[in-house]
């Protein structure tokens, strides 16, 4: 997958690179599908929301039968759609609210949220709260 634009490119950096999405909506579900076509192999969805009736026509790693029942948590459908997708990847999700300002503080989601970000080598901001970006 070297391009003439970019020689320097290096496959199997990017299956060694450990990205987590803050986010599993809109934007969560369309970068994890453009990472794994970089060749992206670790993946981890850290969200706090259900798969709603509305998600699956904008949300591509949904389908409607995830929000039955109250709903699918998002980041761990997310990982398993990729997983279905391209079972070469290593998906993981995480269910875990964001600490944002203003709201209540939960440590042991700031722990979660920290730990993850610790670990990660490639962090993306896929919320769509100002707040909690």
């Amino acid at each position: 997958m070297k391009w003439r634009a970019v020689p320097q490119l290096n496959p199997e950096l990017l299956q060694q690179q450990n990205c987590l999405l803050i986010g599993a909506g809109t934007l969560g579900c369309n970068v994890a599908r453009v990472l794994i076509g970089w060749g992206v192999r670790n993946i981890t969805f850290l969200d706090c929301g259900r798969v709603r009736y509305s998600n699956p026509v904008r949300q591509s790693l949904f389908v409607n039968k995830d929000a039955e029942g109250g709903g699918k948590e998002k980041a761990e459908c997310a990982a398993e759609s990729l997983r279905n997708i391209f079972p070469g990847v290593n998906a993981k999700g995480v269910n875990c609210e964001v600490v944002m300002p203003g709201h209540t503080f939960d440590k042991d989601a700031y722990e979660v949220l920290h730990r993850h970000v610790a670990e990660c080598d490639n962090l993306f901001l896929l919320t769509d709260t100002r707040e909690s970006r």
